[in-house]
């Protein structure tokens, strides 16, 4: 009769093809035949290993993610391009204040009522309702948006077809009476560095492959003084 003995100590990892069947083994009694995506616990166990999700595109293709540290119980990554940088934190991008929704026309490119927006052509807006089954027109939610002109201060136009969705409802956010405060004139941007070409390589003078003056046939490394490096 076969017997089945549960593991319950994986403090060796991944253990050897060759330990296969070594059940004589301490090894083998601690170990797993493959572990993929966990982590070894110090006590034994194991663990799902932390992974990645998709979050939202950057906004430039030669963007870079750094991670921000602001203290122990608040870490960012940070989306650096050419003159701009967006903050992400807790799965997400850092929002700006949440403005309330106040109609949506549909068609191939959408138009969206927002008293006093403020926004311009270019930017990007993301959807999302604190009362989804009263927003109505779900979907055209939980997604980012880039606004394609600017009618005037309460409308935008955005890259989005909504022809054949359900009707706008209503929303929830702060409703503007008046034009908010100016933003400040941004900073004088310099054009992006192109990189340089690569510095011309070489063994240089009085260095390189040489004989070897002692006994016997071979070669010897010689230090060169002018490139400050060892040479074969």
């Amino acid at each position: 009769m076969a017997y089945r003995a549960a593991l319950l100590n994986f403090s060796k990892g991944e253990i050897s093809p060759e330990l296969e069947g070594r059940f004589d083994l301490s090894a083998y009694q601690a170990g797993l035949r493959h572990a993929t995506n966990v982590k070894i616990k110090r006590t034994g166990g194991v663990s799902k290993r932390m992974g990645t999700r998709f979050v939202s595109e950057c906004l430039s293709d030669t963007a870079r993610l750094f991670p921000f540290q602001f203290s122990d119980e608040q870490g960012y990554a940070l989306e650096f391009g050419q003159a701009y940088m967006r903050p992400l934190a807790l799965g997400g991008a850092v929002l700006e204040e949440g403005l309330k929704v106040i109609d949506i026309t549909t068609g191939a490119t959408t138009t969206i009522e927002v008293n006093y927006h403020a926004y311009e052509v270019g930017d990007q807006v993301y959807l999302k309702s604190d009362d989804v089954p009263t927003f109505g027109m779900q979907e055209i939610l939980d997604r980012w948006l880039t606004i394609l002109s600017v009618p005037d201060a309460n409308h935008i136009v955005v890259d989005w077809d909504s022809t054949g969705y359900t009707a706008f409802g209503s929303d929830t956010g702060t409703d503007r009476v008046g034009s908010p405060p100016a933003p400040p004139t941004p900073p004088v941007v310099p054009p992006p560095l192109v990189e340089p070409d690569p510095p011309p390589t070489g063994s240089g003078s009085g260095g390189g492959y040489v004989d070897d003056p002692g006994p016997g046939d071979g070669v010897h490394w010689e230090y060169n003084r002018n490139l400050d490096t060892h040479l074969q």
